[in-house]
């Protein structure tokens, strides 16, 4: 059996200079965001029999349509939006812009300032395990050869937040928490939280040891590098206004 230790701080929040109260406030809703989508993706797989697509990709010209937090929504909330985004067109499409502009606060951490791109698009906090969520994927529960309990499906990114209905939001584990943008975890709370896929959610401090991050990234199933690959391109998540906020 696998064991592991994991750290709960008694409160934490992006931003210092708030009340303790608000501080666990804050703590409460950042696991019952994560808990929110394990309920999601539970249901998602009870229904499909699977995990939904990391991101759906045209194979005939290599498109990329849309991504998995719009295949969750209705799984998630009772909202319009998922009827009337037009599949058939890309996310960032003219027809679609107006929805994948709309903040969805349940997929952002409370207290973080990066909401939106610089071109109207609303963020996401949450980014996936790419060894789940990748290229028109479809992993079920029984795929995952060391459990549920200790396979983790979503985490909180720590920066380069990408749009909500980009259809590449996954990001490798790596070894370190809060260790820069491309990382996992939130910094001002010295760690993160996992999902996990049995609904568990758990808080790793940022001086977890690497062994425990690498053992969980190394579990089974793999996805190949082509499956995972993503472009190489940044969001501009700073440094400007947003006049109208939804």
């Amino acid at each position: 059996m696998l064991r592991f230790k994991y750290h709960h701080p008694a409160g934490c929040i992006a931003h210092t200079g708030h009340s303790t109260s608000t501080r666990s406030r804050s703590q409460v809703n950042f696991k019952k965001t994560l808990k929110q989508l394990g309920l999601a993706f539970r249901n998602y797989h009870e229904t499909h029999r699977c995990l939904p697509p990391g991101g759906t990709i045209r194979d005939d010209d290599n498109v990329a349509m849309h991504g998995w937090l719009i295949m969750l929504l209705p799984f998630c909330e009772a909202s319009p939006t998922f009827n009337m985004v037009d599949f058939h067109v890309p996310w960032d499409h003219t027809k679609n812009q107006e929805h994948f502009e709309q903040a969805r606060r349940r997929w952002m951490i409370p207290g973080v300032d990066a909401n939106y791109t610089n071109t109207g698009f609303a963020l996401t906090h949450y980014l996936g395990n790419p060894n789940l969520l990748h290229r028109n994927s479809s992993v079920t529960f029984e795929q995952m050869e060391n459990g549920t309990e200790h396979t983790w499906v979503v985490g909180e990114v720590a920066g380069n937040f990408q749009p909500w209905g980009y259809p590449f939001n996954w990001r490798p584990l790596g070894s370190k928490l809060c260790d820069g943008p491309d990382s996992f975890g939130c910094p001002p709370c010295h760690g993160g939280h996992l999902l996990f896929a049995d609904g568990s959610v758990l808080f790793f401090s940022d001086e977890t040891a690497p062994k425990i991050l690498e053992m969980f990234a190394a579990m089974q199933p793999h996805a190949t590098k082509e499956q995972t690959a993503v472009p190489n391109k940044k969001f501009v998540t700073s440094g400007f206004e947003k006049k109208k906020i939804r």
